[in-house]
Order: structure tokens, then sequence, then C-alpha cells
């Protein structure tokens, strides 16, 4: 974890570092889907297994990132009690994707996790195209004042945190 976050520190992307676990874990996802573990080498089934379990987790990462684009104390508290009813339902909805119904291959359940992975990529995707695109609506709004405009907007402007002209949301 300590080393996904770095990364998202050093690259400034923090889509693609927080996504990481995504891409870690589809090929892993898909081996479990696709062969039959009862008959294939219990070791490689072990590996694959372990493997799968030791992806990086992009939780400091999200974690950092909504309070970067928050930007005040207001909208950082809802944002991470938001993430973290989310975070907390997950867990919840996730004791029900592997079922005694299912055993012992788990087709199904390894679908929803494939299912629920893709899904999480394509939200990824959508996130960092709706910030970079709000960040160039602010950015021509910005330029097209001039220098005097500019420190009038920052001293008069009742805009605060992440709604500022000024402010860029990281993504």
């Amino acid at each position: 974890m300590m080393a996904l976050a770095t990364l998202a520190e050093y690259t400034g992307q923090l889509a693609a570092c927080a996504s990481i676990f995504q891409i870690w874990c589809l090929p892993f996802l898909i081996y479990l889907r696709v062969v039959d573990t009862t008959q294939a080498s219990k070791w490689l089934t072990w590996a694959m297994i372990s493997l799968l379990l030791a992806a990086p987790l992009g939780h400091p990462v999200q974690v950092g990132w909504i309070s970067r684009n928050s930007n005040t104390v207001r909208s950082r508290t809802v944002g991470a009690a938001l993430y973290n009813m989310f975070l907390q339902a997950g867990v919840i909805i996730s004791s029900n994707i592997y079922r005694t119904d299912d055993a012992p291959l788990y087709r199904r359940g390894n679908s929803v996790l494939i299912g629920i992975l893709s899904l999480n990529l394509v939200l990824y995707v959508l996130a960092k195209t709706y910030y970079v695109w709000r960040n160039r609506v602010r950015d021509r709004r910005w330029n097209a004042m001039t220098p005097e405009e500019q420190l009038v907007y920052l001293a008069d402007h009742q805009d605060a945190g992440n709604k500022r002209l000024d402010f860029r949301l990281a993504s």
C-alpha cells in the first residue's frame, strides 16, 4: 500500500495508480473462472490464489484523492464519510458473492467479481476523464481573464474550496 501511495504521489496519476488493484486481480480471477481448479495442480491453484490475495490495495490513494479534491473541511468530512459507508456496504455485499450452491468451482462468484472489477476500471476511466475535462474548462475560464480580473476574483469571489476557478482537481 505504501509503495502504491508513493507511486501515486510521484506520478500524480491517482486514477491509474488506484486501478492497479483491478488490473492485478483480473488475470487471476479469469484463471479461477476458466480453469477447473478441482482438476488443476493444487500448487498452481494455491499460487494463483496467493497472488490474487497479494494485490496492492488502493485505499490510501483513494482516501488521499477524496481529501485532495475536497479542499474544505466540510466537503472532506462528507466525502470521507461517504467513502467509508460505501466501503462497509461493499464488505456486507461481498459476503454473498461466494455461495455454497456455487461450490466448489465458484464460477458464478468469480464471474460476479470479474464484472465488478470491469465496472471499477470503467469508473476509474470516467472519473479521470471528468476531472481532466473539468480542469480544462476551468483553465479556459481562468486564462480568459486578465491578470487584474484574476486578482479581483481571488480577493472578492465567494467560491470556496474545489469550486474556485484557480483550483485544479487531482486525477
